[in-house]
């Protein structure tokens, strides 16, 4: 669960780059867009209307690697959504769900990615953007990893230390779990709001002395020399998920081709279970330096889980925390933010 989300010539550099959209260029690169010429110069943008009438899906994934990107690169999505009589255009990925949610209201594309935090903190009252499935992980893809001249070993010796977080996402949400659990008060620490890239420099340089990340940045830190995983988002009980959103007009005017992706990210997982080293072989593959695709490695493979009653009950716990402690301006309804394919 879902912001600005190499070369070997040098080890710290390189971990640097994952954060720097190298990723992003590789995966634009090995993307197979099944799309029509470009428009000319000037046209305007197809109407959402205009693609659902086509059933062809219009699909952006994440710079991280999660199981779309994954089912992507398989090929296992185009397959389901022509099963299902429709057609998959790839579009570019993006760094963060914020980008995702706007080019879902903007209709320039209809399914995407990103964190269940990020989401809810992003969702608007007219509930145009719904859920419908999750991958859910042992807790051990994010967490908050300290540099080791730091001295961090534990929570609580985060007073007092600056703790680099992206605003209102998972990093914040970490950061904030793991300090309720422990009833330490935000004000005994100093946040550092940074997007990924700029958090991956700043701790690697030491400007930070830890950094409460997710997935691949969170394995990227931890590669660094001398750092230390100071908290599992699993060991504070993180409901963190990357999610997987469509705009609620394209899951009600094609739930097919809907039903047909979540599939495909369900037997994409299967065969990650299957295989439980593919994610990490598949990020060496696509440049990711050794020593983080070995910590990658000991991550067990997440399942993904429809967007069902549990889903929703995981989303209003997340929405409480974030009223409790002054993260939303106001509470999260989260009624109406999902939508259960599994069932239709």
């Amino acid at each position: 669960m879902k912001s600005s989300d190499l070369n070997n010539s040098g080890r710290r550099a390189a971990l640097g780059l994952i954060g720097g959209g190298v990723l992003a260029t590789l995966l634009a690169a090995c993307s197979r867009e099944s799309t029509p010429a470009p428009a000319a110069a000037g046209a305007a943008p197809a109407a959402p209307a205009a693609a659902a009438a086509a059933k062809v899906a219009r699909i952006a994934p994440l710079q991280a690697f999660n199981f779309l990107t994954l089912a992507q690169l398989s090929g296992g999505i185009e397959s389901s959504v022509q099963a299902a009589g429709g057609s998959v255009v790839w579009k570019p990925p993006f760094p963060a769900y914020v980008p995702t949610a706007e080019a879902l209201r903007g209709g320039a594309i209809d399914i995407g990615s990103g964190s269940a935090t990020s989401f809810l903190t992003a969702s608007t009252a007219d509930k145009d953007l719904v859920v419908f499935a999750a991958e859910k992980s042992s807790g051990k893809d994010q967490g908050i990893v300290a540099t080791g001249a730091s001295g961090i070993r534990t929570v609580a010796d985060l007073v007092g230390k600056k703790i680099a977080v992206n605003k209102g996402g998972t990093g914040e949400y970490l950061l904030r779990l793991a300090l309720a659990r422990h009833d330490i008060p935000v004000e005994k620490v100093t946040v550092v709001y940074l997007g990924p890239t700029d958090a991956s420099t700043a701790f690697a340089q030491g400007h930070v002395d830890a950094w409460a990340v997710w997935e691949q940045f969170f394995a990227a830190g931890q590669a660094e020399p001398g750092a230390r995983v100071v908290v599992y988002g699993g060991d504070i009980g993180s409901l963190n998920r990357n999610v997987h959103v469509t705009t609620r007009a394209f899951a009600q005017a094609h739930p097919d081709l809907v039903k047909a992706v979540y599939e495909a990210l369900r037997k994409e997982a299967e065969a990650v279970q299957a295989t439980p080293g593919r994610v990490a072989d598949l990020n060496e593959k696509q440049g990711v330096p050794k020593a983080v695709a070995d910590i990658i490695r000991q991550v067990p493979p997440s399942t993904v889980v429809p967007a069902d009653d549990a889903l929703l009950r995981e989303f209003q716990e997340i929405a409480d925390f974030y009223a409790k402690h002054g993260l939303t301006a106001q509470p999260i309804d989260v009624k109406g933010t999902t939508v259960d394919v599994a069932t239709t």
